[in-house]
């Protein structure tokens, strides 16, 4: 009894630290993710060709090269869409995760939100063992240990992604979601982005569509409702990366996360999202759109999102 309730609480704070969690690391570089020689390595695993899918104009190649000289011993390679995987899983869990978790989310954005597709292949590194991926982040990316997320991130700047998979996390659907907001809304403002990205991580893919679900990230909104210090959907929407990625960083993620599923459950995320888009620039927060939409002050848009948030009983 006492080492399954130790495990539960591992399991909870865990989920509490977020993903890509960040103090001093800008919005615009990390999302929570040469010489002239090409190095030719023998140990490479490229036994995934068979769900290999690729686009011409692509250059998987020159990534391939490029990414060869960082690359850790014994990873598969498979190139995917507009994207190239690097794998320290096994190949049986590799396919299934590009063949689900890959294949859903690049669905799902392509076909009902985003209109500008990437133009360039990013790279994903899989890891499975923590300290193979926390040596890894440390050798090749500029993120210091404190800020490294444990479950994954996107650094803009390097366009790639590095993900150490856990199979109740939902990483790699989070990071790919960046990768095409990125492509799609590169404005848009991270608790936006960040709000997304965990919706999607904890979905089911139907008709072409991922479906947000209920996520235990709802635990630090219960602790702020019992606490008394919940505050509203406005001030979420106001912060600044500075605030967003701070102390209360858990809660922001999840508050944005329930705002679009409550969106979700009425129909409206895909409207939002594209409103939002295309009216950025005569507002920036996103609250005037939100209230237009909605047909609701955001007062009360508050009092509502409350309420759905405190109808969960799981």
């Amino acid at each position: 009894m006492a080492k399954g309730f130790i495990v539960i609480l591992f399991i909870i704070l865990a989920i509490l630290l977020g993903c890509g969690q960040k103090s001093d690391i800008p919005r615009s570089d990390n999302k929570p993710d040469l010489d002239d020689s090409v190095l030719v390595r023998s140990d490479i695993k490229n036994n995934l060709s068979e769900i290999e899918e690729t686009y011409p104009a692509l250059e998987y190649d020159k990534v391939i090269d490029e990414h060869s000289k960082i690359l850790p011993q014994g990873m598969s390679i498979t190139k995917f869409r507009y994207f190239v995987v690097f794998s320290d899983l096994d190949e049986e869990l590799t396919y299934k995760l590009i063949d689900t978790d890959m294949r859903y989310t690049i669905d799902a954005m392509s076909g009902n939100f985003t209109k500008k597709l990437p133009t360039t292949v990013t790279p994903i590194y899989l890891f499975g063992d923590f300290d193979k991926y926390k040596e890894f982040v440390l050798k090749n990316y500029d993120i210091a240990e404190d800020d490294i997320s444990p479950y994954g991130f996107f650094k803009i700047s390097k366009n790639v992604i590095v993900v150490r998979y856990v199979s109740w996390k939902g990483s790699i659907l989070h990071e790919i979601t960046h990768r095409f907001t990125r492509s799609d809304f590169p404005t848009m403002p991270s608790w936006f982005d960040e709000g997304f990205a965990s919706l999607n991580e904890k979905s089911t893919f139907k008709e072409g569509k991922l479906v947000g679900e209920f996520s235990f990230r709802i635990i630090p909104l219960r602790r702020a409702i019992e606490n008394n210090t919940y505050t509203s959907i406005e001030q979420m929407m106001k912060t600044d990366d500075e605030e967003l990625y701070s102390r209360r960083s858990s809660f922001y993620y999840a508050q944005s996360r329930y705002l679009l599923m409550y969106l979700q459950e009425k129909g409206l995320l895909e409207t939002y999202y594209k409103t939002f888009r295309d009216t950025y620039a005569e507002d920036e927060t996103g609250i005037s759109q939100l209230e237009t939409l909605l047909d609701k002050p955001i007062g009360s848009i508050n009092e509502d999102c409350l309420e759905y948030i405190k109808s969960f009983k799981q």
